[in-house]
């Protein structure tokens, strides 16, 4: 069926509360599946409210299944796909528990697995020969309602659900329908490597806020990304913008770039939150949240609000790129392994660790490359990789330091940023090869550091640029290591900051010696000017990457090939108007291009 595109879907009659008596209206339900159709939408993802379907134990009510099934004959006849959502569970800022819960364990508590078990089993029986159903999601972020519980205990709830579907309906998938949170660090029991193994797509789920806005631009890319080295397909699940929150058409635009993104990074699909908007404003969650009661694509009569018709508009575009193929990345950002779990006595910050990759992303794309991510975890693609990037690294396991080591010594090239941490537990660098990685001697204190104060200027290849120097907690944020000795190359920044360069026979370290990325995303809208990608570029240069860029690095050049075809994806990322007068890399061409606020053009290159 090609390219996902469509919402969540609650009916703007009833919302939450569609299914029933006061709120049931078919007619509507129909208006609503033939807008979706005719604004390009192939597929809707649908909820079924578990104290209302399951009253009491063991009990199906058989009313809310008889609407289900004229919800899905109604799919079935206008030819929109579905996703039915079992447990729910939290929703909108608001839990709507099983009335004979107690407080019971949902992942542990034998009596409730099998409930939900009874619940997924019967409905998917009942549904199973419907053309319409595409595929399955276990729950709707089921940490917000089940609470974090131990991997163990998610994997094995999730592993008893997952299989009573296959046994009824081995053929479609399923995904667990949590949203992926553990891609911005921690563990919160949604294991993502463990369920990858039971489950056929990943959904993440993404409502993220930033301080800048190329960043909050690729935080799409950084998480499909991400999920894409599980090795399953990833469907961007749920993603949107309330009209409370932003202007309807601002949010037209965010979603135009969540879309392409979505697509240019190899996601399979998108399904915006939500329809419709509501006005039902005494009823729970919107009497208390009522900011939900706008995330609309239709508003409350029904009538499309501007971002509707970026649907129309994405459906058109998706079925012309459909052939073609993005360019593969030849570097990679190492996620340490202190991202997703806990190690004894080890103090971490993973969320702060998500953002100081996503601006090693941003850097990466402004200097003309694309990264993937590999994981500490699991470095048997390694060699694959022209370059690896370790951006503000602190903690690795040791093996790791002497993998990367030997990576350098066998033709690989190696990126490294200085960070003394953000915490007093133990702070500093803690690689014990430090020395043989890069090739110089440091000269810290114990107990102290090197704080960076007010502005710095930086110098590189002619040009000069400021950064800002704050910290939130303690100094040694933004501490650098002073260096008394380097065997290689190094290129002054400033009178205390370096870009070094140590060749380890066929590869090369390169080692920045003050937490670049950490000091920039500490700065609001720091990229839209800030040159640091040019350290980046140079790096790139250096382990043989083609590199393609503008003449305005906030117009991002990103290829696609079909045969021997070459594409350019010209992609404004910024707010405002831009121009680019001329493509840079890898070859020089005149384009003259003006593109609006988040647009972006396609043109062939020669």
């Amino acid at each position: 069926m090609g390219y996902l595109l469509g919402v969540n879907y609650w009916s703007r009659s009833g919302a939450i509360l569609m299914w029933e008596d006061e709120y049931w209206n078919p007619g509507t339900i129909e208006e609503e599946v033939k807008k979706m159709k005719e604004f390009g939408m192939n597929l809707c993802r649908f909820f079924i409210l578990s104290p209302s379907f399951l009253p009491a134990p063991g009990e199906i009510s058989e009313k809310h299944m008889s609407r289900l099934i004229t919800f899905l004959e109604i799919c079935e006849k206008h030819e929109l796909m579905t996703i039915p959502t079992f447990i729910v569970g939290h929703m909108s800022g608001e839990n709507w528990d099983f009335g004979f819960r107690e407080g019971r364990s949902l992942y542990s508590n034998p009596f409730m697995i099998k409930q939900q078990a009874f619940l997924i089993e019967k409905i998917t029986k009942r549904i199973k020969d419907f053309n319409a159903i595409w595929g399955y999601l276990l729950t709707n972020e089921m940490p917000l309602y089940g609470g974090e519980g131990t991997p163990e205990e998610v994997l094995n709830w999730a592993k008893t659900l997952v299989k009573g579907i296959k046994s009824i309906d081995p053929k479609r998938p399923v995904g667990v329908g949590d949203g992926n949170w553990n891609v911005f660090g921690g563990n919160n029991g949604f294991d993502i490597q463990s369920l990858s193994k039971i489950v056929d797509f990943l959904g993440p789920h993404m409502y993220v806020p930033e301080i800048d806005y190329y960043r909050h631009s690729m935080v799409t890319e950084f998480m499909i990304r991400f999920l894409k080295n599980f090795g399953l397909p990833v469907l961007f699940e749920e993603f949107g913008a309330s009209s409370s929150h932003a202007s309807d058409e601002n949010i037209a635009l965010y979603y135009r770039e969540v879309f392409l993104n979505t697509f240019l990074s190899g996601g399979i699909g998108n399904l915006g939150w939500c329809l419709s908007d509501f006005n039902y404003f005494e009823m729970p969650p919107y009497l208390h949240h009522p900011f939900e009661m706008r995330f609309g694509v239709f508003d409350v009569r029904g009538e499309p609000k501007p971002v509707a018709y970026e649907f129309k508009s994405f459906r058109k575009q998706a079925e012309e790129l459909e052939e073609l193929t993005p360019s593969k990345a030849q570097a990679a950002i190492l996620v340490p392994s202190y991202y997703n779990r806990q190690y004894p006595f080890s103090v971490d910050e993973p969320r702060e660790m998500a953002r100081q990759m996503l601006q090693a992303m941003v850097l990466a794309a402004k200097a003309g490359f694309e990264v993937d991510f590999l994981f500490e975890d699991n470095l048997e693609d390694l060699m694959n990789y022209k370059l690896i990037l370790t951006p503000c690294v602190r903690k690795l396991l040791a093996t790791t330091s002497e993998k990367l080591y030997s990576f350098a010594k066998h033709g690989g090239q190696l990126y490294l940023s200085y960070f003394a941490g953000s915490d007093l537990f133990q702070p500093g660098i803690w690689i014990h090869n430090f020395e043989a990685l890069t090739g110089c001697k440091h000269n810290l204190r114990y107990g102290l550091w090197d704080p960076l104060v007010g502005d710095i200027e930086l110098s590189f290849e002619g040009q000069s640029w400021k950064i800002r120097t704050e910290y939130d907690n303690y100094p040694h944020e933004s501490a650098y290591m002073p260096l008394k000795k380097c065997a290689g190359k190094a290129l002054k920044l400033t009178e205390e900051l370096f870009l070094t360069e140590m060749e380890l026979e066929k590869g090369k370290v390169f080692f920045l010696n003050f937490p670049l990325e950490h000091l920039l995303l500490k700065t609001p809208m720091v990229n839209h000017t800030d040159l640091s990608h040019l350290l980046y570029r140079k790096i790139a240069k250096d382990a043989e990457i083609e590199l393609h860029y503008t003449d305005n690095p906030l117009i991002r050049f990103r290829p696609l090939y079909k045969d021997h075809e070459k594409l350019a994806v010209l992609q404004n990322i910024s707010w405002e108007e831009q121009k680019a007068e001329y493509i840079l890399s890898p070859i020089t061409l005149k384009i003259s291009l003006l593109l609006k606020p988040k647009e972006y053009k396609i043109i062939a290159i020669k």
